[in-house]
């Protein structure tokens, strides 16, 4: 069996040349030209020293982009000297934006959200780190890449960088506790009130105003003067005898007399 070709008219293929060539001129003409986002520099800063356990801000700045929808900035340092501070990332204004640490790299995404235009010009984000070991520390801006609104995307590759110096948390000087037992030393004072009725003698007082006790084995003693008292008594017995003996002998002779 004879297969026959089939064969169109040459006036029919015409026309269907022609309308194929009218759509693909039409398509090309809808699709706009891609245009990849452009930048060509990255700035870093952060404070040149911290302290341990003091957070600090971190800012990296892509300046004069153009048709920027999207980027990720690739943040190169010590995660054991440093720890991101969770949810501290911003950037531009009606976005989204994230930050994740791995390892010894910091990534931060920063997504336009539906119908937002593109961006242009300086582009700011801003994220909190945390100092943890003391020492000099590296932020490295490894990578930056930027996405345009047609999904073309520009890498650059020029790292910026910046140092802090870390510092330990500053140890107090020691203080020595107040013993409860210390106190400025008891002086030795003297007595000097006069009693009543009596002179007035020195009398020694120790610690605490208590007299003190006569050394060796002398009697107790009340601290008390009793001597010129005792003088006194004794003085006073022996004229008290002299009166009563005076007294007998003149009695005695009055009866003498009168019996003679």
């Amino acid at each position: 069996m004879q297969h026959r070709t089939l064969r169109c008219p040459r006036a029919a293929i015409v026309p269907a040349t022609i309308v194929a060539g009218v759509t693909v001129l039409t398509v090309l003409a809808a699709t706009p030209a891609a245009a990849a986002p452009t930048a060509t520099t990255v700035r870093i800063a952060a404070p040149s020293s911290a302290t341990i356990g003091e957070p600090f801000d971190l800012d990296v700045t892509i300046p004069a982009t153009t048709d920027v929808y999207a980027y990720e900035i690739t943040i190169d340092t010590d995660e054991d000297a440093l720890a991101v501070v969770d949810g501290s990332v911003s950037g531009p204004d009606g976005g989204f934006d994230r930050v994740e640490q791995d390892a010894d790299s910091i990534t931060v995404v920063h997504s336009r959200l539906g119908t937002s235009p593109a961006l242009s010009g300086d582009l700011a984000t801003s994220l909190t780190l945390t100092p943890t070991a003391a020492g000099d520390t590296d932020l490295a801006v490894a990578s930056v890449v930027l996405v345009g609104s047609d999904g073309s995307s520009t890498t650059l590759t020029d790292p910026a960088s910046t140092t802090v110096s870390v510092a330990a948390v500053p140890t107090p000087a020691p203080t020595a506790a107040p013993n409860p037992t210390d106190g400025p030393e008891p002086t030795p004072s003297t007595s000097t009130a006069p009693t009543p009725g009596s002179t007035a003698t020195a009398v020694p007082v120790g610690a605490g105003g208590a007299p003190v006790r006569p050394a060796g084995g002398a009697l107790a003693w009340t601290g008390a003067e009793v001597a010129p008292w005792a003088a006194a008594s004794l003085a006073l017995l022996a004229l008290g005898t002299t009166l009563v003996t005076l007294r007998a002998r003149r009695a005695r002779r009055e009866r003498n007399g009168d019996a003679a």
